[in-house]
């Protein structure tokens, strides 16, 4: 497999001694992003209390240390204050402008196509002359359309997605790719950063000056082991099986593996489809059908309480 330089995502949940710090950087990590706040001054208010040590102990230990806001906000003048709320504390933390500041958007209360929203809080950083901005989310809120990924002002894109071969989110800068990576018997989300937007201080803004610009290049080609199960995103269990299942009844065909993800097709009884994993929750039985362009849909094969199957496996 071809390396890439590895990043941690930190929060409170995670140690804030120099041991683990330590651990990251013998273990080849380059780059922390550290959770800083959410919400904003009226609403959640949240600081990580850990945050501090967690920033002093990851340049103690020789590793580049960025930040990030998990963001509540639906609105823009709530994206914004978010945004506030944020800078404030990530500067006074000294997080200074060689350091990326990220916004998570993941949360339900966000509105369901966030994109301006996130694009108000990217431009309020950026008029602060914070230029190293980006974005998180999961695969699956840019397969929906949720985040698009070409009207987003952070070109980087840093993208969750488990369990997979690939991003699944074409033109991404930076991948996280587990949630339970090893590191003094402690599982941690982990990221490849393909271009070194977090790893190579050489690589965006410092004192306002750019260095190397980071521009949309393809992702690389990778390919890592898929574990037989694992845990995605949104904490479902999926299950690896190559098979193929004929349609008993006319189905939908989803982007996510929930019954108010986004449709792609409803497909009529007699179709026959090929999948690669299963996972039993919310009440069904998931089917996952390969894609292109490294993307999955999502089929309903069973109801998991009757056993009812909606149709035969071929």
């Amino acid at each position: 497999m071809t390396s890439f330089p590895l990043v941690a995502d930190i929060s409170s949940y995670q140690p804030d001694e120099p041991a683990f710090f330590q651990a990251l950087k013998n273990q080849g990590v380059k780059a922390v992003i550290i959770k800083i706040t959410q919400g904003s001054a009226d609403g959640d208010a949240y600081i990580n209390p850990k945050a501090k040590a967690q920033i002093g102990n990851a340049r103690a230990a020789g590793l580049l240390v960025h930040g990030y806001h998990y963001a509540r906000f639906n609105g823009r003048q709530d994206a914004i204050n978010e945004a506030k709320w944020f800078y404030q504390n990530a500067t006074a933390l000294g997080l200074g402008k060689e350091s990326v500041l990220a916004v998570d958007a993941e949360d339900d209360a966000l509105a369901h196509y966030a994109t301006a929203d996130v694009n108000a809080f990217l431009q309020y950083l950026i008029d602060q002359q914070h230029l190293n901005v980006d974005v998180y989310s999961m695969a699956s809120w840019f397969w929906e359309k949720r985040l698009i990924q070409s009207e987003l002002i952070a070109k980087n894109d840093w993208v969750a997605n488990y369990g997979k071969s690939q991003p699944g989110v074409p033109n991404v800068g930076t991948w996280q790719f587990t949630n339970s990576f090893s590191v003094a018997g402690i599982g941690i989300d982990m990221s490849y950063d393909f271009h070194g937007y977090y790893t190579d201080p050489k690589i965006g803004y410092a004192d306002g000056q750019l260095a190397i610009k980071v521009e949309q290049a393809p992702t690389p080609k990778i390919e890592i082991p898929v574990p037989d199960s694992w845990v995605d995103e949104l904490g479902d269990t999926w299950h690896k099986e190559k098979g193929s299942f004929l349609l008993g009844m006319p189905l939908h065909l989803r982007w996510g593996a929930r019954t108010d993800s986004a449709i792609i097709a409803m497909l009529p009884a007699g179709v026959i489809i090929s999948y690669d994993a299963w996972s039993r929750h919310g009440g069904f039985v998931w089917l996952r059908q390969p894609r292109a362009n490294h993307q999955y849909g999502y089929l309903t094969c069973r109801d998991a309480r009757t056993n009812q199957a909606f149709g035969t496996f071929a």
